[in-house]
């Protein structure tokens, strides 16, 4: 039965990979158009300021757009990964409460360890369901 679980779980992940590749390589491909046309437009607007500043003043003000912009986005995505860790910090703690101050059912703190203790509680709680 636990042959017949984990074989179940295998295929369900390289289909879901196979999946996930085809929308990750239309994803790549979306990100580089985006990436085309926003130079495409960053050209134009320098282009635009030139003819009402000078070209070095032209090139300092898209500089300093970039800059913004890029700095906006750099602080987001650190906000964003700090969450990530301080929900991941949960999941562990909660994980740890669960299965004692050992760790994981495999004695070690890696996610296939995490994975194995999840799936023989599920298994127990199955069973538990089932009589």
């Amino acid at each position: 039965m636990l042959r017949q679980l984990f074989s179940l779980v295998l295929k369900r992940e390289v289909a879901d990979l196979k999946r996930r590749s085809g929308g990750g390589m239309l994803l790549l491909a979306g990100m580089l158009l985006l990436m085309l046309a926003s130079l495409c437009a960053l050209a134009g607007l320098y282009l635009w300021l030139s003819t009402r500043m000078t070209p070095w003043e032209a090139a300092l003000a898209v500089a300093a757009l970039l800059l913004f912009a890029g700095l906006v986005l750099i602080m987001s995505g650190r906000s964003m990964i700090r969450r990530q860790r301080t929900r991941n910090d949960e999941i562990e703690a909660l994980t740890q409460a669960l299965l004692g101050k050992s760790g994981s059912a495999a004695g070690s703190n890696t996610p296939v360890g995490t994975v194995a203790a999840a799936a023989i509680i599920g298994l127990v709680i199955g069973r538990n369901l089932h009589r």
